[in-house]
């Protein structure tokens, strides 16, 4: 049985290199997914969590530490295996029932890639929410950025930009606001 009470929102942060110039011999590797659970009766934002992620193809750039604050000596301090990731999800958020969201598409591919990659299986349903995309829809014009489209509609950013759990708070503030109007 699905669950329509709470939606899922994720942030996803991968390793990154200045002017998108990939290293030979590394990957675009999934180091952080920020998620928490939005309750659709009241707005109210519940289980907001960082999984940081031990990358096992790529390094972290000084660039990427500067974006995201994450250290390839955090990650190996904190981090855990993606597959450890996944099942933490699936069991916590009871994720595979519910519909789950995020701002553009890169969140939902690098998943469903990096899972494929790494033989794991995918811990979200098939219901995804792009709320770039049903905002575009909704407004008629060209999607902008997730900072820039709390500013216009005047929602506080709370927290650190990049960060997985901040921007994954601050989308679903946005989702609950879209969705209710």
């Amino acid at each position: 049985m699905f669950l329509y009470d709470k939606v899922i929102v994720i942030d996803i942060e991968a390793t990154c290199w200045e002017k998108g110039q990939i290293p030979e011999n590394q990957k675009r590797e999934i180091i952080e997914i920020g998620i928490c659970k939005l309750n659709m009766s009241d707005g109210s934002i519940e289980d907001k969590r960082s999984y940081l992620i031990k990358p096992t193809q790529s390094q972290v750039s000084e660039y990427c530490t500067q974006l995201t604050g994450i250290t390839s000596e955090k990650l190996e301090k904190e981090g855990i295996s993606f597959k450890e990731a996944c099942s933490n999800i699936k069991n916590r958020y009871n994720s595979l029932r519910r519909t789950y969201a995020g701002y553009g598409g890169f969140d939902k591919s690098i998943m469903e890639s990096q899972c494929k990659e790494f033989d794991v299986k995918f811990p979200f349903s098939e219901t995804y929410l792009d709320l770039k995309v049903l905002i575009s829809l909704m407004n008629g014009e060209k999607p902008i950025g997730l900072l820039k489209e709390l500013e216009a509609r005047n929602i506080k950013f709370e927290g650190s930009a990049h960060s997985g759990a901040d921007d994954a708070f601050n989308t679903a503030k946005l989702l609950y606001q879209v969705l209710k109007s």
